[in-house]
């Protein structure tokens, strides 16, 4: 009798083991993009235009002030979900190696062990995008850095398009990319040319992928310095603002950019820029693998994150204005889960 019970004892061990895997099967994969607004390091590469992030700039860029924001980075980082840290960070804005080092060794962060993604860039400042990841949740396959430039002019220089292949653990291939398209300096008008010239060389490589694998998961992350409706955006790029069939592209950030909400705060018409941008292919909202159930973006905004100004209104709470402010950005981070059902 004794026996029995205790077979019986076991098969409800077993039971309730196995309920419990079921539960908690669903995992998910957390993803950041955040412009950081001027990541200088305090030392003068005769390389770059980085005078203006020196101490003995006008900005007065000491190494206080530089260990400050990089604090203040990781804490958004770890409180853009405090139960979590992200698996992949997309940063722009960065001035080179050195300063991601850095930051991935700040205490809030550094349990993640991050790995990055980096190579300089020919633009005359000196910024580049950067991409960490989380070891564990994705393993690197290759990476590339795609060049933006025009043959008939050579004097123009700016970011290039990192592109990141990896393993999720959904074990599905991701293909990640990270862009900080030319600025609007001239006007918008005067610039547009060389925003949609960006478009089309990440347009070409987007081509080149789904030609060998017309399923594949792409994820698009950047700044454009466009809208989401601008001809960059949708008649180049071709990112809609609607799922659409087949591997269509999708702006996750299009519906709260007609609702006026944005990520970087313009002061000259006193609005809200939806110049940050999440674009996905529509195979993740198939039901296989890794899906997103979401059709918007994360704007992170709490409080402590905001400046409210003189006139009231609430901008990011930046590094430097006028004068040194001591924030966090110019511009919000924004972020969304990746589902996936794992294995039992």
């Amino acid at each position: 009798m004794k026996s029995w019970i205790g077979i019986l004892s076991l098969l409800f061990i077993l039971t309730n083991c196995t309920n419990a895997q079921k539960v908690n099967c669903k995992k998910n994969i957390l993803v950041v993009h955040y412009n950081v607004e001027n990541l200088f390091d305090t030392i003068d590469d005769p390389h770059k235009n980085d005078n203006m992030f020196l101490p003995s700039s006008k900005k007065s860029w000491t190494s206080e002030r530089y260990w400050v924001k990089q604090e203040h980075l990781a804490n958004v980082l770890h409180k853009i979900d405090p139960k979590k840290l992200p698996d992949l960070v997309s940063l722009v804005e960065i001035e080179n190696l050195l300063v991601l080092q850095d930051l991935v060794k700040q205490k809030e962060i550094a349990k993640a062990n991050y790995k990055i993604v980096h190579r300089e860039s020919p633009d005359e400042r000196g910024i580049d995008c950067a991409l960490l990841y989380n070891p564990k949740s994705f393993k690197l396959i290759s990476s590339q850095f795609i060049r933006v430039s025009m043959a008939d002019n050579k004097n123009f220089k700016t970011r290039d398009i990192l592109y990141a292949k990896g393993l999720s653990l959904a074990k599905d291939t991701l293909h990640v990319f990270v862009n900080h398209w030319p600025s609007r300096l001239g006007g918008m008008e005067k610039s547009e040319p060389k925003r949609m010239l960006a478009a089309q060389i990440l347009r070409n490589t987007i081509d080149s992928i789904l030609s060998v694998s017309p399923n594949a998961k792409l994820l698009i992350l950047g700044d454009f310095n466009d809208e989401t409706d601008n001809k960059s955006i949708t008649e180049i790029l071709g990112a809609k603002d609607q799922i659409g069939i087949n591997n269509s592209l999708f702006n996750m950030a299009a519906k709260q950019d007609k609702q006026s909400i944005g990520t970087y705060y313009y002061h000259g018409d006193k609005e809200w820029n939806m110049i940050d941008q999440m674009i996905v292919s529509s195979t993740f909202y198939a039901n296989k693998g890794l899906q997103i159930k979401s059709q918007e973006i994360n704007i992170f905004n709490p409080d402590w994150l905001l400046l409210t100004e003189k006139d009231g209104n609430k901008t990011p709470n930046k590094t430097f204005g006028k004068d040194y402010y001591g924030g966090y950005s110019d511009h919000l981070p924004f972020f969304q889960y990746l589902y996936y059902q794992c294995k039992e």
